[in-house]
């Protein structure tokens, strides 16, 4: 009897190996409540249920493999510890949110040490209070982005601490309707929110690394959160903010780094109480293309001792009015012009933020474009000298620091160190490099309409491009030369690099390697290359003018007069008096046409041009650069739609994480990446029985809903089904399609 009486004990609290003759499940099964069992190496195959407290150690890295069906490990049942596993392939059904690890109603959950491979959803928790899920190792399918699950997913589960974890590929690290949630060393990269807050409340966020996300943090609706040396890093894309809130009370953040991000802050009703405190205290803002952007009813936050270190704008308003409404004391401005007779270390003179260019670009962000040049510097000089014409003060410091606050370089050093280094040399390297780029962009002045040179040279010559924003490398060692009068298409998934390059064409970006433009190298040449450039980007702000007021201002920046056969052309002449906010979008589209067309430049740069235009919309404007192409213009465009690339192209340079992997004609594009193409059939409900027989005859896969039927058919195929289903006789209502790679 002690011998068996013995081996239950040891079984029970210090670990038993599981039986290899025994699946997984079974010895699950087996266990009694509170055993620890030892799983060494192998492969053990989903799904897994764990129904009772139990502790699973993973000794040898054993796998479970979810087989590419639906979530690979469930726990339902409080005080379970999983340990040491590689749990990889779940499904892939977003409807039915198939995860690596599951918990629902389960406590106490402990999930640490594990890696988890291609999975739809990581690690999800609901009705599950009190977890802790520490040094785990999550990476995402490899699918489209609208097509990825969450990393980490917290839904009802309060008083968490997520610790030490790495996420990549994933969509979001979601954390809603969850309290009291610790977020500590972490580091989340290339999903689309870093963290995002819904509904919580006393949140903490510390140590971690939110990096080349679309977003590194948003809180949303939430009060009581302390955001303290996180590193927010290469947030770009859509939103680009570092860190952002809306409708929220009582936050603190400080000694946190924002460096290379589209906006390092962004504020939307926060705080949304009058007197709650919302608070930015020693935080360094360096290298953002906006230090603050806030919406122009913000008021009541408190911004204290932070560093606003070269930024291309240190506080804009997303509309119009400014941020008057909020405090700002002792912040170090690298732009402040003023001095210290007293030798306090405090300005004697406010710090104002006073331009009229960037009061523009608050409104008319394509404006950045022509940021750092002659005819922005001579706007800025005019407005000194003629007063009358200067803007409102944006924001003013009423002490600002004439040197960063003490220690605020070594705070934020203090932030975890073991995953990335830190990006800088300390404020002097940074000023020292900043001094280097700028004397590298010195050009001289000279006549402002595009003058290419006469030459038989490309109209593009890119040699070498690479880009690379901290660790991550948007461009790779690219090489295009494009000929005048050609039309190239960039084609790629979110994330190739497209963008990029078009950015580092226009020379908004540093980059190595060389490009020249008509001639002139954009680095040495900068804005005399750009003069024979126009550029029409994806998202279109203009300012409360009119279109003739428009159109006057960008022609004044420019250097040439109004167009008026250009006007006339795209259709804006009747339109000259409208206020530009009452267009409709294609005509905003046109208006931005017509902007890139000021001088006839002979260089177009369109990044997804046609991306928020309805049909008849994106029909006209394909019209407008079929034209333009035939007037032997040079178009070089991004496009997620392939009967654009067919109507323009003249070759596609495919794009994949930065790399070019083919370069082929259009028609033969969709073989290429495997297009498909999902089509949705709105059909009359009496017809829908029939036209899925016929479908299901011609050998399409069909999906029936409540709409009408989904199909998937080869991208340049897409049409035929409908043309088939009206040679039957079958009304076809409405088709919509997307792309994807098969």
């Amino acid at each position: 009897m002690i011998i068996p009486l013995a081996l239950a004990l040891w079984a029970l609290l210090g670990g038993a190996p599981v039986d290899p003759g025994r699946s997984l499940q079974e010895a699950i099964d087996a266990a009694p409540p509170g055993a620890t069992l030892e799983v060494r190496g192998g492969v053990h195959y989903g799904p897994i249920r764990i129904d009772k407290p139990l502790t699973l150690i993973g000794v040898d890295s054993p796998v479970l493999d979810g087989q590419g069906q639906g979530t690979i490990l469930w726990i339902t049942a409080p005080g379970v510890t999983v340990r040491g596993f590689v749990i990889r392939r779940s499904g892939r059904s977003l409807a039915h949110e198939d995860a690596g690890i599951r918990a629902e109603g389960a406590p106490g959950v402990i999930l640490e040490d594990n890696r988890l491979e291609d999975v739809l959803f990581g690690i999800y928790l609901k009705d599950s209070p009190g977890a802790r899920i520490r040094n785990n190792r999550i990476r995402g399918l490899d699918v489209p982005e609208a097509e990825r699950g969450d990393a980490i997913r917290l839904w009802y589960s309060s008083d968490a601490h997520i610790e030490g974890n790495e996420t990549e590929r994933g969509r979001d690290v979601i954390i809603w309707f969850s309290d009291r949630s610790v977020l500590r060393d972490n580091r989340f990269r290339g999903g689309r929110y870093g963290i995002h807050y819904m509904y919580c409340n006393e949140s903490l966020a510390e140590g971690n690394i939110l990096e080349g996300n679309y977003v590194g943090i948003y809180m949303m609706y939430s009060r009581g959160g302390i955001f303290r040396r996180n590193r927010f890093l290469h947030h770009r894309g859509p939103s680009g903010y570092g860190m952002a809130f809306k409708d929220s009370d009582e936050i603190l953040a400080e000694e946190n780094l924002f460096a290379d991000n589209t906006a390092a802050l962004f504020l939307d009703n926060t705080p949304r109480a009058e007197g709650s405190p919302v608070r930015f205290e020693r935080n360094l803002f360096a290298y953002n293309g906006i230090g603050v952007l806030a919406l122009p009813m913000v008021r009541g936050a408190v911004f204290r001792e932070n560093v606003f270190w070269e930024n291309e704008q240190q506080a804009a308003v997303q509309g119009e009015g400014n941020l008057q409404a909020n405090r700002w004391e002792g912040n170090f401005w690298s732009d402040y012009v003023g001095f210290d007779v007293d030798g306090d270390g405090i300005g004697d003179l406010p710090y104002r933020s006073q331009r009229l260019f960037e009061a523009l670009t608050d409104a008319m962000p394509a404006l950045r474009i022509f940021w750092g040049t002659p005819a922005a510097q001579a706007l800025e000089t005019a407005t000194r000298l003629v007063p009358f014409f200067a803007p409102q003060v944006r924001l003013e410091d009423p002490a600002p620091r004439m040197r960063p606050p003490a220690g605020i370089l070594e705070a934020v050093e203090h932030a975890p160190r073991h995953r990335i280094p830190w990006i800088g040399l300390g404020l002097s390297g940074l000023a020292l490099a900043m001094v280097g780029w700028r004397w590298l962009q010195r050009i001289p002045t000279g006549p402002a309409r595009a003058d290419a040179r006469p030459t038989s040279e490309a109209m593009l010559e890119i040699r070498g491009l690479r880009k690379r924003f901290g660790r991550t490398w948007a461009v790779r060692g690219l090489d295009l030369r494009v000929q005048p009068g050609e039309a190239v298409a960039l084609w790629g998934p979110n994330g190739a690099g497209k963008t990029t390059v078009l950015r580092c064409i226009l020379g908004l970006l540093s980059f190595e390697g060389h490009i020249r433009v008509a001639g002139r190298d954009i680095r040495r040449e900068g804005p005399a290359a750009r003069r024979a450039i126009g550029y029409v980007p994806q998202e279109l702000a203009f300012y409360s003018w009119t279109v003739g007021e428009t159109l006057a201002f960008f022609a004044a920046l420019r250097g040439v007069p109004v167009d008026a056969e250009i006007v006339e052309a795209l259709g804006l002449a009747p339109y000259r008096d409208h206020p530009v906010r009452a267009l409709s979008g294609g005509l905003k589209q046109r208006l931005a046409l017509a902007l890139a067309r000021m001088g006839d430049p002979p260089l177009l740069l369109l990044d997804e041009p046609t991306a928020n235009l309805d049909m008849a919309a994106r029909l006209e404007w394909m019209r407008q650069l079929q034209a333009l192409k035939a007037q032997g213009k040079t178009l070089i465009f991004s496009s997620h739609r392939l009967e654009e690339i067919l109507e323009l192209a003249d070759r596609v340079v495919v794009l994949q994480e930065g790399q070019v992997v083919a370069e082929v004609a259009p028609e033969a594009l969709a073989r290429t990446v495997g297009l498909q193409a999902r089509l949705r059939l709105s059909l009359p409900l009496d017809e829908r029985d029939r036209a899925r027989r016929l479908l299901e005859e011609a050998g399409y896969p069909v999906i029936a809903n409540s709409h009408g039927l989904t199909l998937i058919v080869p991208a340049d195929q897409k049409l035929v089904p409908v043309q088939q289903l009206w040679a039957a006789g079958i009304s076809v209502q409405d088709a919509e399609w997307e792309l994807s790679e098969a």
